[in-house]
């Protein structure tokens, strides 16, 4: 556990909300212990601490929903998840069709978020389009935002979730210990997280599926979400399944922040964000493709709190 760090599970949200702003420290929502997220959020969260005043609490949520939630009604302030999930809520569409959550901002972009589909090591299936007919986890009741991701890189292989055998699930994490336990035929998760790495060495390895099969693949997957784009993984020792450079999902990750924050934190935030990269790859090493150039990147669905615009500005990166 990282110092001045609490993990705060799902069902202590509001409790812990209540409390926080007594001890001028902010909630932090991300996803559960085992997620990429979450480590990340902690590496973020000890970074800011120790380069401003900010005291930050990381809470876990089962999925996107409750993070959004817990922002959009002030019983958090920041969020890290990936831009789609965000822009969507705060546009009140895709899965939050009447249902808007206006209080959203972007604070800050990190990187390019990347997701793939694995096997197990010694499994005949070699592409997306081969899983036709097989076992693929769906519904994503708590973790919505993975509607979009999984039916996205299923179409980049020509397929629907009506070609599969659909298996309900309420998140990644549950779905790796079901695919582990032998009862899924693929793994959906987050490249480098610590979760892919402990499946790999329960059921004896993972290969990951060749995601771009078709010469329109990309194309297939933007109509789904237009923020999706592919990027390549290069084999390394914290990243399971990679034996050779592979071009997988990938889509922003933001830092968002709620309306409510006031402006000195939120420029805070980002300052010790922006100006510590070496921290934050010390503490992750996705965090070697933060590119601090791009952390003011206009996104053009999710507004930005006015404090991460004048940041920006200050240091001329705002291109807005």
């Amino acid at each position: 556990m990282l110092n001045g760090i609490r993990l705060v599970g799902f069902a202590a949200a509001s409790a812990f909300a209540a409390g926080a702003a007594a001890q001028q420290t902010y909630g932090f929502a991300t996803l559960p212990p085992g997620s990429i997220l979450h480590a990340q959020a902690s590496v973020i969260a000890k970074v800011v601490q120790d380069n401003s005043k900010l005291q930050i609490r990381v809470i876990g949520f089962g999925g996107d929903s409750g993070i959004l939630e817990a922002v959009n009604t002030k019983k958090a302030d920041f969020l890290v998840l990936d831009l789609g999930e965000v822009a969507d809520a705060y546009q009140g569409r895709g899965n939050w069709v009447g249902a808007a959550k206006s209080n959203l901002r972007t604070a800050i972009t990190m990187y390019g978020f990347q997701m793939a589909f694995w096997v197990r090591k010694d499994s005949n299936l070699r592409t997306v389009s081969d899983l036709k007919g097989k076992r693929v986890p769906a519904a994503w009741v708590q973790q919505t935002g993975v509607i979009a991701h999984t039916t996205a890189v299923l179409a980049a292989g020509g397929l629907t979730y009506n070609d599969v055998q659909q298996v309900p699930h309420v998140n990644v994490v549950r779905a790796a210990d079901d695919f582990k336990a032998g009862n899924l035929d693929i793994l959906f998760f987050a490249v480098g997280a610590p979760k892919v790495a402990e499946v790999a060495a329960s059921v004896g390895g993972l290969r990951v599926l060749k995601m771009d099969p078709l010469p329109d693949s990309e194309g297939r997957m933007q109509t789904v979400r237009k923020e999706y784009y592919y990027s390549t993984v290069n084999p390394a020792p914290h990243i399971a399944g990679f034996d050779e450079p592979a071009r997988v999902q990938t889509i922003d990750v933001v830092i968002g922040v709620g309306g409510h924050v006031a402006d000195d934190v939120v420029y805070e935030f980002v300052k010790a964000m922006h100006r510590n990269k070496k921290g934050l790859a010390e503490g992750h090493p996705n965090f070697n493709r933060f590119d601090e150039t791009e952390a003011g990147k206009v996104q053009p669905s999710l507004p930005h709190h006015p404090a991460a615009i004048k940041y920006f500005k200050e240091v001329g990166i705002w291109r807005g």
